[in-house]
């Protein structure tokens, strides 16, 4: 008897899976991916209200810089200049307040350094600004006689 009552539920449940438009495939090919929005390349990281957002504090500071390359792979040299531009965090997460970190970043080749603005209260994910690249993205090579690091966030 209960099976006769399940009947029309599953009819019920088919005919709406069926109509026009409804198809998984049909939702997949409206819906866009679930793809992180990539900053501004020409002032990421450039100007600090499109800072580089490293998160972890130091340490991601540090790590990122270990990364980051010159356009043939060149390492980085860095220096911080100073903090500026406080904010106070919208999304919850840290402890609400932050600065961001000024650095002068330059590599064999380069006339004049670039300033960097690092976010390191706040993560994200994490690119090369204009005309740097990140090690282990694209077509970075390896430096040589060197074993990769491991870093351990």
């Amino acid at each position: 008897m209960s099976l006769f009552r399940c009947i029309p539920a599953a009819l019920l449940l088919l005919t709406a899976c069926a109509s026009p438009g409804t198809s998984m495939e049909e939702v997949m090919r409206r819906t866009a991916p679930l793809m992180p929005k990539r900053p501004d390349p020409l002032t990421y990281g450039t100007r600090p209200e499109n800072p580089v957002r490293v998160g972890w504090g130091d340490k991601g500071v540090m790590a990122y810089f270990k990364l980051l390359r010159g356009p043939q792979g060149q390492p980085v040299a860095w220096r911080r200049m100073g903090d500026c531009c406080e904010f106070t965090e919208v999304d919850g997460q840290g402890n609400g307040k932050g600065r961001l970190s000024i650095f002068e970043v330059t590599y064999d080749g380069l006339d004049t350094p670039v300033v960097l603005y690092v976010d390191a209260f706040t993560g994200g994910n994490v690119y090369a600004p204009w005309g740097f690249l990140l090690e282990g993205q694209g077509d970075t090579p390896p430096p040589s006689g060197t074993e990769p690091e491991v870093i351990d966030l």
